[in-house]
Order: structure tokens, then sequence, then C-alpha cells
């Protein structure tokens, strides 16, 4: 099988799209399928051999992300030349569009995925006034492609209520072997931030962007600073916002940028709890590797994390309009409660370990194969509820 996977985010651009797809990538090659891999050229060396960059710019208001420069034209001849049997488009922006048209235009199977939350982005970037224009464009990008590939029930739910079509259930996974609570790298870590033994160490792990609500959790971190001295912060991630956050949140807080790899698994390993208080996320991947890590997560009900966490038994949920005072004391009785937290933690990571990458993609191959050996795709659900 030959597949174009096409995205505007990618490598080393960190975030749950990415990370995503860089699994995709992975598991096709592995499993013998050909992929040609389009995203941003970010000017520096591309994680995958033969990956096809595109000229991009940053955009004024968040420079970590870039937005692909046309004309297309070197593109589109490269993918003419490498015939794929189908093409994956992750994004709907400028190189989205184009190869959308591409494909109709060649007649190439294409498909969609859906990963940002649009409402939540546009009002946190002032741009609320064109959420209507925005949506409609979304649902005819993506009622164009066969079919559109989402990670939670919860957005499948919230597109079908606004037009879009033949929504398929993508899920997103976890490697459990290197998100483990029991990393070398942990107490070494806990030892290079300044943490005692006895501090309980309280985790974030994501951008640190307007759109992820950073602002509610350093208030709610700041609460539980003021009354619990031996609890401690470890924020891995940065973005926009950082410098403010370092300012307000003191002595107790340890920011370290972004990780990868076994050094990131190590961070999350050196925390006891996981806090995340975005509302923005479809999934939330880092509530996954969380639980892997033997986690329990505060988080609060939106998107797609509500149908991972499970309140009372790998962590707690507070709804969207709770005060961060209700999400500061949620933390305080884990911090005190060490037995309660253990308890969590331990089903956090039985949760998590059924969880594989592997799996997921298996799943997804398999809606490939029946689109590029089919005319018109059939209805696979139970291929994906079993």
């Amino acid at each position: 099988m030959r597949v174009t996977v096409v995205t505007e985010t990618y490598y080393p651009q960190v975030n749950g799209v990415s990370r995503t797809l860089g699994q995709l990538v992975r598991y096709l090659t592995e499993a013998g399928d050909e992929v040609q891999l389009v995203h941003p050229d970010y000017g520096v060396e591309p994680k995958e051999q033969g990956a096809l960059l595109v000229r991009s710019w940053p955009l004024p208001f968040y420079k970590e992300l870039r937005l692909p420069l046309p004309p297309f034209g070197r593109i589109h001849r490269r993918i003419d030349e490498f015939r794929p049997d189908l093409i994956h488009i992750a994004t709907e922006a400028t190189l989205g569009l184009s190869l959308l048209g591409l494909a109709k235009r060649r007649k190439i199977p294409v498909v969609s995925s859906f990963h940002t939350n649009f409402d939540q982005y546009s009002n946190h970037y002032r741009v609320g006034w064109a959420k209507g224009t925005i949506w409609r464009y979304l649902r005819w990008f993506h009622n164009r492609t066969l079919e559109t590939y989402t990670p939670s029930l919860t957005t499948i739910v919230d597109l079908e209520k606004r037009g879009f079509e033949r929504l398929v259930l993508w899920p997103r996974g976890v490697d459990s072997h290197l998100f483990r609570p029991d990393r070398p790298g942990r107490a070494r870590i806990r030892a290079d931030l300044g943490f005692e033994p006895d501090d309980v160490v309280i985790g974030y792990v994501s951008r640190m962007a307007v759109e992820k609500n950073v602002a509610y959790l350093i208030d709610a971190f700041e609460r539980v600073a003021a009354v619990r001295p031996k609890a401690r912060f470890l924020l891995v991630g940065d973005g926009p916002a950082r410098a403010d956050l370092e300012s307000k949140i003191g002595g107790q807080a340890r920011f370290v940028g972004y990780r990868s790899g076994d050094d990131l698994a190590d961070h999350y390993a050196a925390a006891d709890v996981f806090a995340f208080s975005s509302l923005t996320e479809t999934f939330g991947n880092v509530i996954l590797e969380a639980m892997a890590s033997g986690l329990p997560v505060v988080a609060l009900r939106a998107g797609g994390v509500g149908n991972i966490v499970q309140p009372g038994v790998n962590g707690f949920l507070l709804d969207p309009d709770q005060p961060p005072e209700q999400f500061a004391e949620t933390l305080i009785k884990l911090v005190d409660d060490t037995a309660l937290r253990e308890r969590l933690a331990q089903s956090a990571r039985g949760f998590a370990v059924g969880k594989s990458w592997d799996a997921v993609m298996d799943l997804l191959r398999q809606r490939y194969e029946k689109i590029i050996s089919e005319t018109t795709p059939q209805d696979l659900s139970p291929v994906l509820a079993s």
C-alpha cells in the first residue's frame, strides 16, 4: 500500500497531532507500506527520511506554528510521481486544501482527520466573529473526503450536530513500555530539580498557551502552594505564556521546557499527580501518557478528556465552570491522601496499558485497505467496535 500523509504540523513541533502522525508513519512503515510524508519545513533535519518539505511562514500571533506557503506545484508533481493509493490529509489550511483539490482531480481516494477544537481556539485568539465561516469551511472540507477520523466519541457527537458526515472513531494510544512508573531516571530528575523524597510533585505536560487554559491552572497551583508547602510543581513544555507563568508560580515550581523520548517519560515518572486544565482537547494524548506513568489525573470535563478520566477510579473530573479553588481542593485531597493517590495511580496504569498505538493504527490501516479496494467505502463500524 502506498499512502501520502499530509500535515501542517509535525516534528519538531511538540503536540498531540505531531505525535499521533509520527506513530502512524512508524506503524505503516513497519507494516511494509510505502509512506510519503508532506509537512512544513521547520529549518531542521526532518525526522522522517525522504519527507517532502514545504516552504512555510510562522504565524504572527503564534510563532511555533507555521503556515505552508503556495505555490505547491513541486509537491503536486512529487505526489504524482509517487502514485499513492490513498491520501490522508490531517490539517485543513493552505497545504491541506491544495492537496484535497489534487486528490479530487486525480481521482485518488482521500481521507481526513479532525484534531482541533476550533471553537475554543477562535475564542482565545479573538477571532470568534469568524466562527461561523470557519465551521462552514471545515464542514465543506471534511465532507469532501471519504471518511473523517476523529479521536473521541464526544468530538463525533459535536461534529455530527454541525453537519459533518462519515465520521469514524480513531482514538489514541500510548507506549506503556516507554511511559511507566518505574522509569530509571525518576530519582535523578527529582534530585536534580531539588525535590525531596517525601515531596508530592504535581506534574503538567503541554504547550503553555492561552488556549490550554494555563492561567486557570497556575491560579490553582498558587492556592495549593499557599497551604501545602511540601507540594511541588513540575511543568514540561513551552509556549508564549511561559514567561508570564514563571513570574507567578514562585519557588515551588520547576519549568523544564520541551522534553521527548526517554527524557519525557522520566519527567512524567518524576511526578506523583497530573493536573490538566485545557478545554480544547479533542482527545488529550498527555492524559494517557500520564496514566501510563502511574499518575492519577485531575482535569476539567471538556472534549475528549471526559472519555478517558473515570472519576474516583483513575482521577477526578471537574466541570469547566468550577473555579480554580475547587480544582486546587481536589489536588490537595491527592497531596494529603497517600492511599487514595496510590489506588488511583494503579487504576490509571491499568487503564492505559490496554491502549496500545499498534492496535489503534491497525484499525486505521484496515480502513485504508477497504477504501482502496472498494469504489465506495463500506460501513466498517463492526470492525472498529471489535
